[in-house]
């Protein structure tokens, strides 16, 4: 089965999408099919569920949704009905699973490292989606006597699941940017930041932005959601608060059910000599270009009393000290990329951290209380978290030894 459908000309080809509504100051939506906007029972279900859950305010939800489009359209295409396997809970078969594999490899572009990574987690999250259903709506029946033949079934499945992923699962790196990107990057930003004269207030702002998610290793919705009372600048060590969703008021975000997620454990960051300067940018950035336009006594006035409380607004005509949103800053990443030819997006910063770290880390001697760091400043709540940077770190690794083994051989042959 191919489709004529890539990932550079966006979802209008998906035969289901999603409607996202606000509700009791939660982000909700309903999975639907474009054509007819008539939801997915067996979609409408899971989203219930979830929304009841300890998890209702996280973002993944929009992110697993997005990719379950894909397998709900090849079901359509295919003539599957896939309504009808979830909730029989009995999961797919694994000609099924490798079939979808196998479209959704034909129809996402695969040129690049990004989009087979893309697969994967599209893969990832469909596995998820469907393992829940085989958890909670298999029915008891003479194929499933007790809780040890459930759980084979289970297995079963994830087994299918990542069997027919393109590449595994288990060997996934966190791919990130070189020095000599960070340091391009950095040095175009910083050149902005000091050279600008008009735009004052948008390059401060997005070399702050670099700034943050590079010293922490934020994810971008962790540095969309700081606060200003989240910011400990006094005193001998300040430090950054990153506050998980639960503990909020997300009544208070205008930009629900849009509104940036902290999908991490709570924590407190505390900046590091290398990041001095920071404190500086923060306070001036608050004081002097965290603002917007109001009429005050019938004169339009700068002010710097907003309606919110979130550190980074929007500049410019359009909405200008709105808090930033996520479209926003993707559209700062993209500007970033044009601009400096690096390959760039929010996350890839995060990896470029949380890789050093875990290298350092390896080679420190007490390995286990860096580790313990590392878990605690990304947010995680084991170590199991860094498979990614442990992958990454063994590859490298291996890299390095086989350059040197390669340049000893030519050294003695010249000899």
């Amino acid at each position: 089965m191919k489709v004529n459908l890539r990932i550079s000309k966006g979802r209008k080809n998906l035969r289901y999408k999603l409607v996202k509504f606000q509700a009791e100051g939660v982000g909700r939506c309903l999975f639907v099919n474009s054509r007819t906007l008539v939801p997915s029972l067996a979609a409408s279900l899971f989203e219930a569920a979830y929304a009841r859950g300890e998890r209702k305010n996280k973002g993944s939800i929009f992110t697993l949704f997005h990719h379950v489009a894909f397998l709900f359209t090849w079901a359509s295409e295919g003539k599957v009905d896939l309504e009808f396997y979830l909730l029989s809970g009995f999961g797919l078969r694994y000609k099924q699973i490798k079939s979808f594999s196998d479209w959704l490899s034909e129809v996402v572009d695969k040129d690049s490292n990004t989009i087979s990574a893309y697969n994967r987690q599209v893969m990832q999250s469909c596995k998820t989606f469907v393992v829940w259903f085989v958890f909670n709506y298999v029915s008891s029946s003479e194929l499933i006597k007790a809780d040890v033949e459930l759980i084979a079934l289970v297995n079963t499945q994830r087994f299918f699941w990542s069997k027919a992923t393109i590449g595994g699962e288990g060997g996934k790196l966190a791919l990130d940017l070189s020095d000599s990107e960070l340091n391009s990057i950095e040095n175009l930003l910083l050149h902005e930041f000091e050279e600008a004269k008009f735009d004052k207030g948008i390059c401060h702002r997005n070399y702050l932005l670099w700034r943050l998610v590079k010293a922490f290793g934020l994810r971008i919705g962790e540095a969309l959601s700081l606060r200003l009372e989240d910011l400990n600048l006094s005193g001998s060590d300040p430090y950054v608060e990153i506050v998980h969703l639960d503990r909020r008021n997300s009544n208070l975000d205008s930009r629900v059910p849009y509104n940036p997620k902290v999908k991490t454990l709570g924590r407190y960051l505390y900046m590091q000599p290398e990041d001095d300067d920071l404190v500086g940018l923060l306070e001036l950035y608050v004081k002097k270009y965290r603002v917007m336009k109001k009429f005050i006594r019938g004169k339009m006035r700068v002010t710097n009393f907003l309606d919110h409380d979130y550190l980074f607004v929007a500049h410019g005509s359009f909405g200008a000290g709105k808090p930033l949103s996520c479209s926003s800053a993707s559209r700062i990443a993209n500007v970033i990329q044009r601009k400096s030819g690096v390959t760039f997006r929010w996350h890839l910063l995060r990896h470029s951290k949380f890789n050093r770290l875990y290298i350092a880390a390896q080679e420190s001697p007490d390995r286990n209380a860096a580790i313990d760091s590392i878990v605690y400043m990304g947010g995680w709540r084991s170590e199991t978290s860094l498979l990614l940077y442990a992958n990454r770190a063994v590859r490298d690794s291996t890299r390095r030894k086989v350059t040197e083994n390669n340049k000893r051989r030519v050294q003695n042959g010249s000899q």
